[in-house]
């Protein structure tokens, strides 16, 4: 007698990501540029995106990972990440620092689902 165990490679009900178009996923904002990057997946996740802010052509934020803490989903849409990464650009002209993170009250703002 035999006993044969299969399981998907992939967890169930994970999303797979959109290509990221270097053209086309590239946006201006308050004088930054907005480049989106896959991203190092959350663990359990296959979809996620991160991004790179520029000023002049200059790298000043480079996040690759979950900007997310709190959610093991990370940011599983294009358009998530392009908030947060607009987020982080009015923090830093409030504030004067970079912020990696995104506060829970902060992505429930912004409408991003992280459960």
């Amino acid at each position: 007698m035999f006993t044969v165990f299969a399981q998907k490679k992939e967890p169930v009900n994970v999303t797979n990501p959109e290509r990221v178009d270097p053209v086309s996923d590239k946006q201006e904002y308050l004088g930054y540029t907005i480049r989106l990057i896959p991203a190092m997946p959350a663990p359990g996740s296959v979809a996620n995106y991160g991004f790179d802010i520029l000023k002049n052509n200059k790298p000043v934020v480079h996040q690759f990972q979950n900007a997310l803490p709190f959610s093991q989903k990370g940011i599983q849409k294009k358009e998530d990440a392009a908030k947060i990464a607009q987020w982080i650009i009015q923090d830093y002209k409030k504030t004067g620092h970079w912020q990696n993170t995104v506060p829970a009250y902060i992505a429930h703002e912004l409408k991003i689902e992280t459960l």
